[in-house]
């Protein structure tokens, strides 16, 4: 049965399918339309070939269902519909086509470039051309490519952009350069001429694939450019036309110029090798000091015997500059004949003798015995320059006896010459170094360990067997470090070996003196090692990975994070944080161990790299693995992280305790404490006020928090916040915090600080006896003890003085001093009242506010609701406070104090958290709605280490007191501070507040 033309174009077999493709081209119908654009995405490259062929034989009327079946998802399928649009003269596919050169994608790009450039017009050149600033370099090739292929239908648009204002880019110079030809040659000259260095660079590169004399003749030109970057360019160029161009330089070379003449005979002699002998001997026979150096250079370039005698001829040159020079070249000369040079070692014209010598000492293999009589009996310049021709012979013990002498020699340079030559000696020179690593002499034992570090297998052997027998102490951190610096793998086997042999502190104090870790073999031995039975000697040796410093070893020491044995990788992972930096790349191969590392305590160790080398990407990655890792891993790395002191993490970590505070228990009060306490080092005041909270868990956590913070600011705002009828175990606590103080030189911190602790009675008593312990000093132990006895505590007469302690003993001296310390001290504390109040005292309007029911609704709920609910409470207030530019001076659980320098702007505040408030409560179930009190006050407060304080301060709280839920209240003094036509004040009374002498008259602000 025959087939028809859809079922055809289906097979493998090209005949067939070629046949239904010539038939669907006859049937003609949309069916036979859709079949061809299908075959577009066909696994078949000819068959999606002949699809598109048979679709722009079917002619324009494809253009429609085309553009309408094209889509960048098929990238096949993309191709061959752009490619048949581009074979219509159309506006709608010539429209899709542009659309297409704007795709982000290069491939897209591509392709619509191909389909523009099917027809050379003018106008597709013009669309093309912007092309050649595109930012994919393949597609920048293609359109290049392809506008060439336009020919000079396009010469006229590219002499527009060449002689327009902008400076056009490369790319269009070399179009312009290559389509133009011999035609443009006078309008190219004028353009380089007058021309920029890109545009000078430009032309002479696209000149560089043209051999017309018109081209060679204008790179010529460019070797006299002031761009030596275009002068070896175009040297570049000419050389690759080959010896062709001879005539035409030899041409060039009278009327060019020094730079030029240079360039010409440097591409004379790349060109023609040996051949140019006899035009650098007429050089040579110049009168022209320039021309002769010019010879010199270039037969230092050229191989044999003949140019080397000319380069010892040039040694006499009566010119001291041409001689000097030609002795530069033949040190510089490869394969040089050296029998040449010793014919003239005895001569007795002085100043060849010291060129051939200069010359010898620079490029080495000269007999051995006059070397040594030069090296005992010759002059400095002489010795330095010999010692470069010891590192090519074979030494004998005499001869490594004068070098170790060398070592000391009073001339670093010569020191520095005499130790390079040792270390090529390698195992023949290593018994004779050891010998004198102790050396009295300092220069002697700094050479050779630099010496026996630059001999690599020779000096392990050696260097272990000295190791092994431990036979001059003084040696040992010499050779570990040598040992350590080698590139061998029996180099950290040696090391390892002597460290399970030696203690502690040896180790440490050697080690020490190791700097850097240079050798890829020392980190993969080490890598190796660090699974060793011994614990601790693998730990040592892991340590040295901290040393290492090159980028391409610190990867290496990465991937050890790999390893398979927990412990291993925790000892790569503490080396890790010895590095003094780690690059992003590498920071991201330890923030992935988070998610492959299981064992808690390497995990600590991680997150201890990623606090000392922070980025807000770790640290987000951090944040994220925090958020579902176990609770008790989570407390630990959050500790390792508020340990750092990294700024970029407190925040973070403040709201992770937020975020997971359901998931912490009682037990992990003192880790919650620590880590609140160094997040907020710096800025305790809310720590402080979370001593008011109802929540024991939550007080205690404050309390141990503030344990981290030694600063006295601390004592005082903890002796304003604390609860002196707290539980005992808080209270116990803060008198350890506040003891130290006792202590304190300054007077005022030292008596506030006892009053307050007779002021909490007998409960101080314990941990006062139990800080008298651990005090050495006796005087200070009886102040301790004074004031627990009065309080009424009972001491032990053995802890006032230890046993066998002597007594203290005052002198007058001693006694005059104290009181004259204490005098000062009280004058000190006089003057202090006095300039709090000229300095500190500032006119603000203070502001309360509360969440009515909060402590009935905290007794009942579990700790994770109260937070979530101050959580909430905070998130609101907070940001409307800092819009209008209040600072929040105290935040005690669910109440904050404010103070704001304009009274407008605290009432604004207010009246915007209220209205923010009553938008937030009708999202919520009532039992999680927030009635907030406000109450505000204007007048003079006293500002002191971060509180406010003053009758302003007192009348604002109180205000808060009568004040209902949703109500903002405001005292006559704020009321007179804004304007009344812009705030509606509804009269609240006079009213008679606790601890004010006055009333105060009020009123309500309607928000």
């Amino acid at each position: 049965m025959e087939k028809s033309p859809y079922e055809l174009v289906q097979s493998f077999d090209e005949n067939l399918w070629r046949q239904g493709l010539s038939a669907l081209l006859v049937e003609h119908t949309q069916p036979a339309l859709d079949a061809l654009l299908r075959l577009l995405s066909d696994k078949a490259w000819r068959k999606r070939e002949a699809a598109a062929k048979t679709l722009i034989e079917w002619g324009p009327e494809v253009i429609p269902a085309v553009v309408e079946r094209l889509s960048i998802q098929n990238l096949d399928e993309c191709y061959w519909l752009t490619h048949v649009l581009g074979h219509f003269d159309d506006p709608v596919g010539q429209e899709k086509i542009r659309e297409l050169l704007a795709n982000p994608d290069p491939e897209i790009r591509s392709y619509a470039v191909r389909a523009m450039s099917i027809s050379a017009t003018p106008a597709h050149a013009q669309i093309l051309l912007p092309m050649l600033n595109d930012s994919n370099w393949a597609v920048r090739r293609l359109v290049f490519e392809r506008l060439l292929s336009f020919g000079k239908t396009i010469l006229p648009q590219l002499t527009a952009k060449v002689r327009a204002e902008t400076e056009p880019n490369h790319s269009i110079i070399a179009l312009y350069v290559k389509i133009g030809g011999n035609e443009i040659a006078k309008d190219l000259g004028e353009l380089y001429q007058n021309g920029s260095f890109a545009m000078r660079y430009s032309i002479i590169t696209a000149l560089g694939e043209s051999d017309s004399p018109m081209a060679v003749d204008f790179l010529i030109n460019g070797l006299s450019d002031p761009s030596w970057v275009i002068r070896k360019r175009a040297a570049e160029l000419l050389t690759s036309l080959g010896p062709k161009i001879f005539d035409r330089l030899s041409a060039w070379f009278p009327r060019g110029d020094s730079v030029m003449k240079h360039q010409i005979v440097s591409i004379i002699v790349t060109l023609l090798g040996e051949r140019t002998i006899p035009l650098l001997r007429r050089l040579l026979a110049s009168e022209d000091q320039e021309y002769r150096i010019l010879a010199v250079e270039s037969l230092s370039r050229l191989p044999g015997d003949e140019p080397c005698r000319l380069l010892i001829k040039c040694l006499t040159d009566p010119f001291r500059i041409v001689s000097d020079f030609a002795s530069e070249c033949l040190a510089r000369k490869t394969n040089l004949n050296l029998d040449l040079l010793l014919e003239h070692l005895e001569t007795t014209d002085e100043n060849l003798r010291f060129l051939v010598i200069r010359t010898i000492g620079s490029i080495g293999g000269i007999a051995l015995n006059p070397i040594i009589r030069i090296l005992e009996e010759g002059n400095k310049q002489e010795r330095l320059f010999l010692l470069g021709v010891l590192q090519k012979i074979t030494p004998t013990e005499k001869l490594i006896g004068v070098l170790i002498q060398l070592l000391g020699d009073p001339s670093w340079p010569i020191r520095n010459a005499a130790a390079n030559c040792l270390k090529s000696y390698g195992a023949a020179a290593v018994s004779a170094v050891v010998t004198v690593l102790n050396s009295p002499n300092e220069d002697v034992q700094f050479w050779s360990r630099r010496v026996l570090l630059g001999m690599g297998p020779a000096a392990v052997a050696a260097l272990t067997e000295i190791l092994d027998l431990g036979t001059d102490g003084a040696l040992i951190p010499h050779i570990i470090a040598a040992l350590l610096a080698m590139d061998h793998a029996d180099a950290v086997p040696a090391v390892l070996k002597f460290l399970q042999a030696n203690d502690d502190n040896r180790i440490q104090s050697i080690f020490q003196g190791i700097k850097e870790i240079s050798s890829r073999e020392v980190v993969e031995t080490i890598l190796n090692l660090i699974s060793h039975p011994d614990e601790r000697a693998a730990r040592w040796l892991a340590s040295l990975l901290g040393k290492v410093r090159k980028p391409p070893l610190r990867r290496l020491v990465l991937l050890g994070l790999n390893h398979t044995k927990d412990q291993c990788r925790l000892f790569v992972a503490e080396a890790i944080q010895a590095w003094d930096d780690l690059p992003e790349a590498d920071l991201k191969a330890v923030v992935r161990q988070l998610e492959v590392e299981r064992n808690p305590r390497n995990l600590c160790a991680i997150a201890r790299i990623l606090a000392r080398f922070s980025t807000p990407a770790s640290v987000n990655a951090t944040k994220e693995f925090l958020k579902s890792c176990d609770p008790d891993l989570m407390l630990d790395m959050m500790l390792e992280l508020a340990q750092s002191d990294r700024p970029l993490f407190g925040p973070v970590l403040a709201e992770l305790l937020k975020t997971r505070s359901e998931v912490i228990r009682i037990e992990d009060t003192e880790r919650v404490g620590k880590i609140l306490g160094l997040i907020y080092r710096s800025r305790p005041e809310g720590i402080l006020q979370g001593l008011q909270s109802p929540t024991m868990a939550f007080r205690l956590c404050c309390i141990v928090a503030i344990e981290q913070i030694k600063d006295k600011r601390v004592a005082f705002a903890l002796m304003d916040n604390l609860n002196p009828h707290d539980d005992p175990l808080i209270i116990k606590r803060a008198v350890k915090i506040l003891a130290p103080y006792f202590f304190s030189e300054d007077f005022r911190l030292k008596g506030a600080v006892t009053d307050y602790l007779l002021a909490l009675g007998p409960i101080i008593t314990d941990p006062l006896l139990e800080m008298a312990g651990e005090i050495e000093n006796e005087i200070d132990r009886k102040g301790i003890v004074d004031l627990v006895e009065s309080v009424g505590g009972q001491v032990d007469p053995t802890l006032i003085r230890k046993k066998g302690e002597a007594r203290p003993l005052l002198s007058d001296d001693h006694l005059d001093q104290v009181l004259e310390k204490r005098k000062r001290a009280m004058e000190e504390l006089q003057k202090y009242d006095k300039i709090i109040q000229q300095t500190h005292t500032q006119e603000l309007t203070i502001m309360f506010t509360d969440v009515k029911g909060y402590t009935a609704f905290s007794s009942k709920a579990s700790l994770s609701e109260v937070m979530a609910m101050l959580k909430q409470h905070d998130e609101i207030l907070v940001p409307i406070i800092e819009k209008h530019e209040g600072k929040t001076v105290k935040k005690i659980g669910d109440a904050f104090l404010v103070a704001f320098e304009q009274a407008t702007k605290g009432v604004l505040a207010a009246m915007e958290i209220q209205r923010r408030l009553k938008e937030y409560n009708l999202t919520v179930d009532e039992d999680r709605r927030l009635g907030l009190r406000i109450a505000l006050n204007t007048g003079p407060v006293i500002r002191r280490e971060g509180d406010v304080f003053g009758d302003t301060v007192n009348i604002a709280s109180r205000l808060e007191g009568i004040a209902d839920a949703n109500e903002i209240v405001i005292s006559e003094q704020t009321a007179n501070q804004i304007d009344p036509s812009v705030f509606e004040l509804i009269p609240f009374g006079e009213h008679t507040l606790k601890g004010i002498d006055k009333p105060i008259r009020a009123y309500k602000v309607n928000w």
